[in-house]
């Protein structure tokens, strides 16, 4: 859990920080081109993903380590 908790929280902050980054890109900007905006746009956009896929990660991660519970052995 100590590798699970801080890779939730970081996973729900990148999610939260980087949302507005599609909004952002789409809107017009006066001080950029449009060339730049693209650019950024392209090179910027895959940080939106960050967020959910350290998400998945962190639950493939934990569902990998919990322990599972033993089997009963049997007396026979």
């Amino acid at each position: 859990m100590a590798a699970v908790i801080p890779a939730a929280v970081g996973a729900a902050a990148l999610t939260v920080l980087w949302s507005l980054m599609p909004w952002w890109w789409a809107s017009p900007h006066d001080d950029t081109t449009h060339t730049r905006g693209l650019v950024v746009g392209i090179l910027y956009q895959p940080l939106v993903l960050w967020g959910p896929l350290l998400a998945a990660v962190t639950v493939s991660y934990h569902r990998r380590r919990r322990t599972a519970p033993r089997p009963a052995e049997s007396t026979e």
